[in-house]
């Protein structure tokens, strides 16, 4: 009987790690591709941050990216406060692959440094050597056709 005991014993230890490794994958499978390394994992499962991906610039929510970026961005990450961090304060930040040959529209006013975005969690580069611009209180880097972008809950100035 010892012998039964733990095979039963090994078989219930052996269904709680397969069950927990299931999980695992299902929370990783769930998280959108815009949550990057685990600390941004716990972020986001903890309702810190509450990161979007869309296809299309257009299918962002409202006030969520720049009115010039509707027509021509693509690959869109979305990051802002979740529920846990507090009430809305209307800081977000997106970042998004342009059309070729898609620019920031003319009356941007140059910046002479862009600051720092909410952060969020995530993989960002380093912008504090790029040009940066203020596009209707949007904080506006373009590297190598790839658009950053945030705002917080005042305009930018």
């Amino acid at each position: 009987m010892p012998g039964t005991a733990v095979k039963v014993v090994l078989g219930t230890l052996a269904g709680t790690v397969a069950l927990g490794a299931a999980a695992g994958a299902g929370v990783l499978v769930t998280m959108p591709a815009g949550v990057h390394g685990f600390g941004a994992m716990v972020a986001e499962l903890q309702g810190h941050t509450d990161t979007r991906d869309v296809a299309e610039a257009a299918g962002a929510p409202r006030g969520a990216v720049p009115w010039w970026t509707r027509g021509v961005g693509s690959g869109v990450t979305v990051v802002r406060p979740g529920e846990a961090y507090g009430p809305a304060d209307g800081s977000v930040r997106a970042d998004m692959a342009l059309a070729p040959g898609a620019v920031p529209p003319a009356d941007c006013t140059p910046l002479p440094r862009p600051g720092m975005p909410w952060d969020g969690g995530g993989a960002w580069p380093d912008l504090t050597g790029e040009p940066a611009l203020l596009c209707e209180g949007w904080v506006t880097v373009v590297v190598d056709g790839h658009l950053y972008t945030w705002t917080g809950p005042a305009p930018q100035a």
